[in-house]
């Protein structure tokens, strides 16, 4: 497993974490006003998890609408496996694009909607909608391209409309998220006339495309379980030709896509990401990085707390230590540095810093697993004193990582 794996994973575990805490935080009653403060920065800490790992797309449809080819197009790669004739994709799975080493898009390639036969490929789900919400289960999209061929638009696509309110909602109940959807009209080529290829000045054809669009966002607007997540449709081609073999490249004399720029800004614009960390990392702008850390350590703190409270002895320990992780690496790619363990080891190497700040990655670590081990024996303040310990070693840590690495050493 690569280093970029890795971090991916874990960023994935925290992300569920953060998901699980804010549906358990939802559930406990307003005391003093501390639920929706609590809430708050678990959401802050979720949008900085969500700002590091790369955009997550679903990708869905009726099948033979051309999903597996769409992935392709976006990627320029030959990614996902493409039938001429039958059904293709059989099990849903995430598909990670890469580019000169970097992680740069999670494609989630879906079983075709209303099928007329088993695809190709084996998928243990019984129907396309369980086979899509076990890929969910693993990990939560950040847009959903809805997919429809141009020429099918006024074909019994309200099955299809009726298996995505149902993937919208479960995922909305799972991880508390309105997701944006994104209508795309695939084939537009296949409009008539048939012949002419886009883009073109031919009238006919591109009011046909116009038609087609309108009639299709109208379709997905009348929907009350998706109206409020539909922000845009865009008519596309995504035929081309690959070299043989994974990852094969666009041959570029048989590259006729059309339109896959605009969908991707399309999706980038309406990609729920965090961008503060981003830009103020890359404007070194000292006190907007400060800003973003604290917010960071903050949560962090509060997540740590909520963790050390379990009330079984010694299993918060590597959870903690997870977090605290997370948070200083963090810290230190705020600073300019890599999203690494390599970062957090830096920061070990600074006894000298570390025992200023009030607390060293051994003595952190000792901290917090005395008090949860020892502490919760003591009936009915075992778990509070638990908590206090998780939430000052985090503090700690936090405030010792943004003054290595913003501060030159310094303490606010």
């Amino acid at each position: 497993m690569t280093d970029s794996q890795e971090v991916n994973e874990a960023l994935d575990r925290n992300e569920f974490l953060v998901t699980e805490l804010l549906k358990y935080i939802d559930k406990l009653p307003n005391i003093l006003g501390m639920k929706s403060d609590i809430h708050e920065k678990l959401e802050n800490l979720r949008s900085v998890m969500q700002g590091i790992r790369p955009p997550r797309v679903m990708v869905i449809g009726r099948a033979r609408s051309g999903k597996s080819s769409l992935i392709n197009a976006i990627c320029g790669l030959k990614v996902a496996e493409v039938s001429d004739t039958e059904p293709e994709t059989g099990k849903a799975e995430w598909k990670n694009y890469y580019h000169e080493g970097s992680d740069l898009l999670h494609i989630l390639d879906t079983r075709g909607l209303q099928e007329a036969q088993e695809p190709r490929q084996y998928d243990s789900a019984e129907t396309p909608y369980d086979s899509i919400m076990q890929a969910v289960k693993k990990k939560c999209p950040d847009v959903i391209l809805f997919l429809c061929k141009a020429t099918e638009v006024h074909s019994a696509s309200g099955k299809d409309l009726d298996e995505c309110e149902l993937v919208v909602k479960e995922i909305n109940k799972q991880y508390q998220r309105k997701l944006p959807i994104i209508g795309v009209l695939t084939k537009c080529d296949e409009l008539s006339p048939p012949r002419v290829p886009l883009p073109t000045e031919n009238e006919r054809k591109n009011r046909n495309v116009e038609e087609q669009v309108k009639s299709f966002f109208a379709f997905l607007k009348e929907r009350s379980e998706l109206r409020d997540h539909v922000k845009n449709v865009v008519p596309t081609v995504a035929y081309a030709e690959y070299e043989d073999g994974k990852n094969g490249l666009i041959l570029s004399d048989q590259d006729y896509r059309w339109n896959i720029t605009e969908l991707v800004e399309t999706m980038i614009k309406y990609t729920p990401r965090e961008t503060r960390g981003s830009l103020s990392r890359m404007a070194h702008i000292t006190e907007f990085q400060l800003s973003v850390a604290r917010t960071v350590v903050t949560a962090c703190t509060v997540l740590s707390g909520f963790v050390s409270a379990n009330p079984i002895p010694g299993a918060a320990i590597p959870i903690v230590f997870g977090i605290q992780a997370f948070m200083v690496m963090y810290i230190g790619w705020l600073s300019g540095r890599e999203f690494s363990v390599q970062t957090l080891q830096t920061l070990q190497t600074r006894k000298d810093l570390l025992v200023t700040g009030g607390v060293t990655v051994g003595a952190n670590a000792g901290f917090v697993s005395m008090a949860d081990i020892a502490l919760k024996f003591l009936p009915g303040y075992g778990s509070v004193l638990a908590a206090s310990a998780g939430v000052i070693a985090t503090q700690g840590l936090g405030d010792t990582a943004i003054a290595y690495f913003l501060n030159n050493g310094k303490s606010d």
